[in-house]
């Protein structure tokens, strides 16, 4: 197995994590062992800080690294068939992974904004509500160009994690 090369590097019951989340997300055989490899490597240089981690356990903080990587897995792999399909504008014979549904992107959303800061949080919430981003400055008592470099800041984030699709331009 993968993890026994990192034995001396990084604790079991890590490395046992991120087989257990790479196979909920339906890894099997060498896909399971190319995420393993990726991910590990991200597992090795994770290092937990209780000050920053909003009442997170360490197992907690590394279940949402280890589920980004593996979403953001995942995308690129389904970009890269895609993309390869179209060029040969043939027909994949077996589709490798199904498509992402609705709620699998609406839980990595939920993920994402539970990592923003407060603040950020509330921007959004206020942005999903409808309010314009001068509606948000005039509530927030600052400038509209504060709450446009934290939407810039939010939407840099969103981007990083691959969930741009849940991004409206102008926004």
């Amino acid at each position: 197995m993968f993890a026994n090369r990192y034995d001396n590097q990084i604790e079991p019951w890590k490395a046992q994590l991120v087989t257990l989340r790479a196979r909920r997300y339906g890894l099997a055989g060498p896909d399971l062992d190319d995420a393993q490899q990726e991910i590990m490597l991200d597992v090795i240089a994770f290092r937990y800080d209780e000050s920053r981690s909003n009442g997170a356990t360490e197992r907690t903080a590394l279940t949402a690294l280890i589920d980004r990587r593996l979403s953001t897995l995942r995308r690129s792999r389904r970009r890269y068939e895609e993309r390869f399909h179209s060029s040969t504008n043939e027909q994949p014979i077996v589709a490798v992974e199904e498509p992402e549904d609705e709620q699998s992107l609406t839980m990595d959303v939920r993920r994402a904004l539970e990592m923003l800061p407060a603040e950020d949080r509330q921007v959004c919430e206020a942005l999903a509500d409808g309010r314009s981003i001068r509606e948000i400055a005039q509530q927030r008592a600052c400038g509209w160009h504060t709450v446009r470099r934290q939407v810039a800041r939010i939407r840099q984030r969103f981007e990083a994690l691959g969930l741009d699709g849940w991004l409206k331009e102008g926004a």
